[in-house]
């Protein structure tokens, strides 16, 4: 079976960290300690993966990965925005179903008025005819909602 060579390498494209011989379509993991970047003018880096990583479940060629690396305050800041993008997503959906249940309510409110009737009596009813209608004095739209 083919062969081929997969070499990880660290951010500066010399220091190798990992090296496999792969067989031909298989998928490959990096074996070794997770990399580290030294702290560069006061800021720190965390490893953020490898280039072309999506190469490494078929390998079909000899492969040169190298590390990648983010100011650690810029990868909390991206996980922080995600996770607040998240919050304001839901909040905003769940605030336009509160609206729209409120509309609801209210046109429903707005045609039972109109019938006369308190809801109390329209479900006395329904209970003993098994259904109702509005009054005539509602109009068709009221009827429709």
């Amino acid at each position: 079976m083919e062969k081929f060579e997969v070499v990880f390498l660290d951010d500066d494209n010399e220091t190798i960290l990992d090296k496999q011989l792969v067989d031909k379509g298989a998928s490959v993991k990096y074996n070794g300690p997770t990399p580290e970047k030294d702290v560069i003018n006061g800021i720190k880096y965390v490893f953020a993966g490898w280039t072309n990583e999506e190469k490494l479940e078929n390998v079909e060629e000899n492969l040169i990965l190298v590390a990648k690396y983010a100011d650690e305050d810029s990868t909390h800041n991206i996980e922080d925005d995600l996770f607040n993008a998240t919050l304001e997503s839901t909040k905003k959906m769940e605030l336009n179903a509160t609206i729209s249940a409120g509309n609801k309510l209210s046109e429903q409110k707005l045609a039972l008025e109109k019938d006369g009737r308190t809801p109390e009596e329209i479900v006395e009813d329904v209970i003993k005819n098994g259904k109702t209608e509005l009054r005539d004095q509602n109009s068709k739209e009221d009827i429709e909602r």
